[in-house]
């Protein structure tokens, strides 16, 4: 009895890849590929050679080099039909396996789909019971919270996985797993993540999440920790999902979100020095470990709750993993709420609306009562009121150096870290796309914030996913000051030349494309000799950019230069009239090579390609004169 085989085991949300099961030599040792031994153990009749199976098939999925041998093979096949075996440890093994091997995206997803493992991982979910409250032990519990993750990854990934659940029917059931009283936080937390995936433009959804009740009663719930605000968020996501509920909740949702906004997470960062410090690193995470006879808690279990500061570590730390996911959601369900182009109301032609119609959901008349940009008025009124702009701002800054080099020490909070100020950035972003300066700070604040992100910017060191979020951001809070050439009265060369040169070195294509549509915003605000340097580098740029999309931003931001001024001088100075038919015949010749590939990009390449012929015809007719 409490016999057990210890597996370091990589999950999303604790990695690890160093198994006390040699998986290579095991297969040597049988004559055959560490694959083949594997699938031998799984169909072994006796129970401790399966886990054996499933232990070394866990570490083997953490390999991604190991994931198309794994694809090659009739491991899936032959695992799959385990989640449902009748020995609840064979299934808990199996399932946290899956759920390894699903972490590598959507071609892995799509495969485990094509080799059918749905079929077993809907009945291995199904067979939880949750209106009888309450799991039968912890190993019980564990497995239905792997189950969830795995079913998550899939649908997430693949459409397939997420049209099998709504056939099944069932998502009115899952709901009831958000009872964190009766099924723990956790628990609740991993039923959240799922329904929010599902919920996400997927309209066979909407009605039941739309006739919940727990999903508004969470969003009013006590919090009392990180991982209970983080449930609160993820409730708030879900209904944001729902355009009914979104529209109906508006206000009720943002308040709920800001007490995280409220949070200073570096603060919180700087908290957990100790624990963060003291932690294993991504590939020292906790050991999974499944007992070979019995259902009973191990006896390492039981040791580690011996362990009580070591606990307390490990609850300091994933209550901060907690606080830094929902902080996240946070902006991502703001920016979507801001999203004026979101529809109200979904096709009520679905399968779903004649039985069952939310038509007369309770909602707010939003034609009647909207603000700037089509935004609900409630919407508009709380993000004043709960001043959302400054907070969302706080949280966008850089760490501070001493924060910094702590997360520099554990890679899974500083991709957290990073995420989290992208999703602010953005945030920021859409906003300053739906709302006039006025509802932003003002002017001047807006002024403020375009130059404080361009030192950022400049400074070099930052990744190039918060690179492309700060320079998008300065983008859309540039054009909101075109009417503002005051602001723009202290400019010099210098710092004109400082971003041109950003632009002329950066590799990244989008974020390219954002300093060159700046350097458009800014030659309608300069002075001429600036205007000509602007003109001059846009020519040079977009005879020598290889890129279709990328060389189109460079002509409409040459065009938006000569929206409001005409700048004859600077035309003639530079033979513009020769200059831009080149350019013309270069642009032609780039869309009958690359209109294959434009994909969503076509319209607005061939919306280029309508103007820029009209503006070569503009600048000839002005060169004959």
């Amino acid at each position: 009895m409490g016999k057990v085989r210890k597996v370091k085991t990589r999950t999303p949300s604790g990695v690890d890849t160093s198994a006390e099961i040699d998986v290579e030599s095991a297969g040597e040792a049988e004559g055959c590929g560490p694959i083949e031994a594997i699938c031998v153990h799984l169909q072994q009749a006796n129970v401790e050679e399966k886990l054996n199976g499933l232990h070394s098939f866990a570490v083997l999925a953490l390999r991604k080099e190991k994931v198309p041998e794994i694809r090659d093979s009739e491991l899936v096949r032959i695992a799959a039909p385990l989640l449902c075996d009748k020995e609840s440890a064979i299934r808990n093994a199996a399932a946290g396996a899956f759920r390894n091997l699903s972490v590598f995206g959507t071609e892995v997803c799509d495969f485990l789909v094509e080799n059918d493992i749905l079929t077993a991982l809907l009945t291995l979910v199904r067979s939880y019971d949750l209106t009888k409250g309450g799991f039968e032990n912890e190993l019980h519990a564990d497995t239905f919270q792997q189950a969830i993750h795995l079913l998550r990854n899939l649908c997430e990934s693949s459409p397939t996985a997420t049209e099998a659940l709504n056939q099944a029917n069932f998502l009115s059931s899952l709901l009831l797993g958000f009872d964190y009283r009766k099924f723990g936080l956790e628990v609740a937390i991993s039923v959240a993540q799922l329904v929010l995936v599902v919920s996400e433009n997927n309209s066979s959804s909407w009605n039941v999440l739309a006739s919940s009740t727990i999903l508004p009663e969470l969003l009013v719930a006590p919090t009392e920790s990180h991982a209970q605000l983080y449930l609160n968020a993820l409730a708030a996501g879900i209904l944001c999902n729902v355009p009914a509920c979104a529209a109906a909740h508006t206000r009720e949702i943002l308040n709920s979100l800001d007490k995280l906004l409220s949070i200073d997470p570096q603060a919180q960062l700087q908290s957990c020095k100790s624990e963060i410090l003291n932690a294993k690193s991504k590939n020292e995470a906790p050991v999974l470990e499944i007992s070979m006879e019995t259902e009973d808690m191990t006896e390492t279990q039981s040791a580690n709750q011996s362990k009580p500061n070591q606990c307390d570590a490990e609850v300091a730390l994933k209550n901060l993993e907690h606080l830094l996911d929902a902080q996240r959601l946070v902006a991502e369900i703001i920016t979507n709420l801001g999203s004026s182009d979101e529809q109200s109301n979904w096709d009520t032609d679905s399968e779903h609306s004649e039985s069952e119609s939310v038509a007369d959901y309770d909602m707010e008349d939003e034609t009647a009562d909207s603000g700037s940009g089509g935004l609900p008025a409630n919407f508009l009124e709380t993000i004043k009121q709960n001043k959302v702009i400054e907070k969302l701002w706080q949280k966008a800054q850089p760490l501070q150096p001493a924060v910094e080099n702590l997360v520099s020490q554990q890679e899974n909070i500083k991709e957290k870290v990073e995420k989290l100020r992208v999703s602010y950035l953005i945030c920021l972003q859409n906003l300053c796309n739906v709302l006039p300066p006025e509802d932003l700070g003002g002017c001047s604040n807006l002024y403020n914030m375009w130059m404080i992100l361009g030192q950022q910017a400049f400074r070099g060191s930052e990744d190039v996913s918060v690179m492309e979020a700060i320079t998008s951001l300065m983008r859309s809070s540039l054009s909101l000051l075109k009417s503002r050439k005051d602001l723009f009265g202290q400019m010099t060369e210098n710092d004109l030349n400082m971003i041109i040169e950003g632009a002329s070195k950066c590799t990244d294509i989008n974020i390219r494309v954002n300093w060159n549509r700046m350097l458009g915003t800014l030659g309608s605000l300069l002075s001429e000799p600036l205007v000509k340097a602007i003109v001059l580098f846009l020519l040079t740029y977009c005879a020598q950019e290889d890129d279709l999309w990328a060389l189109s931003e460079g002509l409409d931001a040459l065009m938006d230069i000569f929206a409001v001024d005409d700048w004859p001088q600077i035309i003639a100075e530079l033979e513009m009239c020769d200059r831009v038919q080149a350019l013309e015949e270069l642009f032609k010749s780039k869309l009958r090579q690359q209109r294959r590939e434009l994909k969503e990009r076509r319209a607005t390449v061939q919306t280029v390609k309508t103007n820029f012929s009209r503006f070569v015809f503009y600048l000839n007719k002005n060169c004959k004169k």
